[in-house]
């Protein structure tokens, strides 16, 4: 039997499965676990939230051919489409289009719900939207049309002209949707500039923020959390010079802290990018015996180092609501970060701007054990009340439940 009469067979599995169903939905992604990416885990996560209350759930993402599997961790079915780029002159679509244009038009959804702007898996869906069958909303995953980053101006100025005609275009997109769901009410940057829009425009917008992980929020439960048997600082997020992992050395070379205090960075790969890290540290004069530098650790191995660890240094150029920073509010550990989308809003640490003010409150926060203390117990206390699975669980489904009646 070929492949396409395997999968011809299987999508009719899959529609008289589905019509068993009161309930159904479809998440669109990039990209998906096994793939290693922050976009693609959260997914997992809402597929799992939804599928755990009796909803049937499907998966559309990229793959390097068409091919369809189940998530063991959600239940849910995956349809892979080799397809990528996004709708616009910075990255144009490429690969079987047409393939998932035609799945799109053929299922029968109660709620197709996208995952991020900027992306093939959602801007195909926009541009056959009233072909598509179902309630189309979209999860925000912020904007980044807008943004213009000073360490690499000229490309980011470049890479701002090419999205104009798809920030021209939002409005269209964003009145073709039955709703938005947004992580955060306001941002302090560009990032957020889809939520003034969507205000303008009086659409129906829901705030759902994202969920700390299982493992994550077992952390709250993990008992009192001792400053003196805290020690050392931790950074992690990819080895790609958007995470700024160049600004978290050099705000350390500065600090007291500068080969006393251990420094622990951790991404997913070594890159070139963490060899040219490597030997910023070396010029900077940096201890090879307190800076280490690591890949491919666990989430558990990571939360491990995360409730190890006094302080957690963020440098990053461009975020929304990054999940590292729920993991380290999660284990009580404080942070130090740059300023970017919601981080401003998020309890448990200090945002800052320039490397100077990241390696003042380095300065400031290792040494000083009673604000410490209170920046660990408010970090806990957003992370139990805004970012537990329970309570977003609740609100994603109240949001889907309000839409699919």
């Amino acid at each position: 039997m070929t492949s396409s009469l395997k999968l011809g067979r299987c999508y009719k599995d899959t529609l008289t499965f589905f019509n068993l169903m009161t309930q159904n939905i479809l998440l669109t992604t990039p990209t998906f676990p096994p793939i290693n990416s922050g976009l693609g885990n959260v997914v997992q996560q809402l597929a799992k939230f939804i599928g755990d209350q009796g909803w049937g759930v499907v998966i559309a993402t990229g793959g390097s051919a068409r091919g369809q599997y189940r998530d063991p961790l959600s239940g849910a079915l995956i349809e892979q489409f080799n397809v990528s780029g996004a709708d616009s002159m910075a990255q144009p679509l490429r690969g079987d289009i047409d393939s998932y244009v035609r799945y799109l038009k053929e299922s029968q959804f109660d709620i197709v719900l996208m995952n991020a702007w900027q992306i093939w898996s959602t801007d195909l869906v926009l541009s056959h939207c009233a072909e598509v069958y179902g309630k189309k909303l979209l999860y925000s995953h912020c904007i980044s049309t807008n943004s213009i980053i000073g360490k690499s101006t000229l490309r980011s100025v470049i890479r701002y002209l090419a999205w104009r005609p798809y920030w021209w275009s939002m409005s269209k997109k964003i009145r073709q949707m039955d709703g938005i769901i947004f992580l955060a009410s306001k941002g302090c940057d560009a990032r957020f500039d889809d939520i003034k829009l969507a205000k303008r425009l009086g659409v129906n917008l829901i705030v759902i923020p994202n969920s700390l992980s299982a493992l994550a929020s077992s952390a709250l439960d993990a008992g009192s959390i001792d400053f003196i048997e805290r020690n050392g600082i931790l950074s992690v997020g990819a080895y790609d010079w958007q995470k700024g992992h160049d600004f978290v050395l050099r705000a350390y070379a500065n600090s007291i802290l500068k080969n006393k205090v251990q420094l622990d960075i951790c991404g997913q790969k070594f890159s070139s990018f963490s060899q040219e890290l490597q030997d910023l540290a070396s010029h900077l004069g940096l201890d090879p015996d307190y800076v280490h530098f690591h890949e491919g650790l666990s989430q558990a191995d990571l939360l491990d180092k995360y409730s190890k660890a006094r302080l957690f240094v963020y440098g990053s150029h461009t975020e929304c609501q990054p999940l590292v920073l729920l993991d380290a509010m999660a284990t009580g550990t404080p942070f130090i970060s740059r300023a970017t989308g919601s981080i401003p809003l998020m309890g448990g640490g200090i945002s800052v701007h320039t490397e100077a003010e990241a390696t003042q409150a380095m300065n400031y926060l290792y040494e000083n054990k009673v604000e410490w203390e209170s920046l660990s117990q408010a970090g806990q206390s957003q992370a139990r009340d805004k970012h537990s699975p329970d309570k977003v669980r609740g609100l994603l489904m109240a949001a889907l439940t309000k839409f699919q009646s």
